[in-house]
C-alpha cells in the first residue's frame, strides 16, 4: 500500500468535503466577472492566541473599509472583486470562514468587513501552509462556473514554517502550475509566542510565487491592519500611482533605520515589502516537529 499516496488523497477528500458542505445559497446565481478572485487565509493555529486571532480580524474588517482599498477595487476594469476568507492550521482544521462574496464599493466592503468582524475564530492545532495553499486553490477552481477572473490570489498570513501536512514545495509546485498567485503576510512579533526569526526570508523563498507576487513582513501585532491595507492595494489596484504610493510608504521605514541606529531601543519598523529573489533561503521549506507542542 503507497501510504504517502492514500495520505493524498485522504487530505483532498477533506478539503472537498469542507468545500461542500457550504450553503448552496452564498454562491452568485449565475456567472460574474470580477477584476480580481482572492482567497484570504489566515493563521488560527496554536501559536495564535485569541487576543491576535482577534486583532488579525479587526484589522483585516478596517483595511476594507479603508477609503484607499475601496479606490483601489474601483480603479479595476470593471470595479469589482471576488473575496472569501478561510481559517488555516493543521489541514483537518481547515474551513472556509466566508464563502464569495463581490465587493464593488463602500457599502459592499462594509457589509464584507461586518461578517468578518463577527465570525468566531476557528479551532486550530499544527502550521500548514501547504494545506492553507491547497484549500485556497480547490476554492479557487470550485467557484470557476459561477465567478471568473483574470487574476486569482491566495493570500497566506502566518506566524511561523510549514510544520504539518503535505511538503510545502510540493503543493507549491502544483499551485504554481494553476497560475494561481500567491502572497504572503508574516507575522514577525518579537514579543508573541510564536515568534520565528527569518519568517519574512521563508515566505519570500518558500510560500510565495507567481507573476508579481509580494511579501509584506509584519513586526508586530498592532501593524497587521496596515500590512493588511496596504497588502490590498497592492493584490487589487489598477491605478499605478496608488501602487507606487503605497510602496513608497513600505521602503520608508528601513530608509529611517540608519538615522534611528544612534538613538537608544530598537527603532520601530512598520510593514515592509520584499520581493521573491531579493532574500536568499537555502533551508529547508518544511520544519516538522518545530514549537512547544507542534505549532
Amino acid at each position: 500500500m503507497n501510504i504517502g499516496k492514500s495520505c493524498k488523497v485522504l487530505a483532498s477528500a477533506l478539503l472537498c468535503a469542507t468545500l461542500l458542505t457550504l450553503p448552496a445559497e452564498s454562491a452568485p446565481s449565475g456567472t460574474q466577472q470580477v477584476d480580481l478572485k482572492l482567497v484570504i487565509a489566515t493563521d488560527v493555529s496554536r501559536s495564535i492566541n485569541d487576543e491576535e486571532a482577534s486583532i488579525q480580524r479587526d484589522g483585516m474588517a478596517e483595511a476594507f473599509t479603508s477609503p484607499e482599498v475601496v479606490k483601489a477595487i474601483q480603479s479595476g476594469a470593471l470595479g469589482r472583486i471576488a473575496v472569501a476568507m478561510l481559517d488555516w492550521s493543521s489541514p483537518e482544521f481547515n474551513r472556509v470562514v466566508l464563502d464569495w462574496t463581490i465587493i464593488d464599493g463602500k457599502n459592499s466592503a462594509a457589509a464584507f468587513a461586518e461578517q468578518v468582524r463577527n465570525a468566531p475564530r476557528t479551532p486550530g492545532r499544527r502550521t500548514s501552509i501547504s494545506g492553507a495553499i491547497e484549500m485556497g486553490a480547490l476554492m479557487l477552481e470550485a467557484s470557476e462556473k459561477n465567478i471568473v477572473a483574470t487574476r486569482r490570489v491566495i493570500d497566506v498570513s502566518g506566524d511561523g514554517p510549514n510544520n504539518d501536512g503535505r511538503p510545502l514545495s510540493e503543493t507549491h509546485k502544483e499551485v504554481m502550475a494553476q497560475k494561481i498567485i500567491i502572497n504572503g503576510l508574516p507575522i514577525m512579533d518579537e514579543n508573541a509566542n510564536g515568534y520565528y526569526p527569518n519568517l519574512d526570508k521563508y515566505f519570500a523563498g518558500c510560500v510565495v510565487g507567481g507573476t508579481g507576487a509580494f511579501v509584506v513582513v509584519v513586526r508586530s501585532f498592532k501593524d497587521f491592519g496596515a500590512a493588511m491595507r496596504r497588502k490590498l492595494i497592492l493584490e487589487i489596484s489598477s491605478d499605478e500611482n496608488q501602487i507606487k504610493q503605497v510602496e513608497n510608504e513600505m521602503q520608508r521605514p528601513s530608509l529611517l533605520l540608519k538615522v534611528q541606529a544612534g538613538q537608544s531601543g530598537a527603532p520601530d519598523r512598520g510593514p515592509e515589502i520584499i520581493r521573491p529573489g531579493q532574500n536568499e533561503y537555502s533551508e529547508q521549506c518544511d520544519r516538522n516537529g518545530f514549537g512547544f507542542g507542534g505549532f
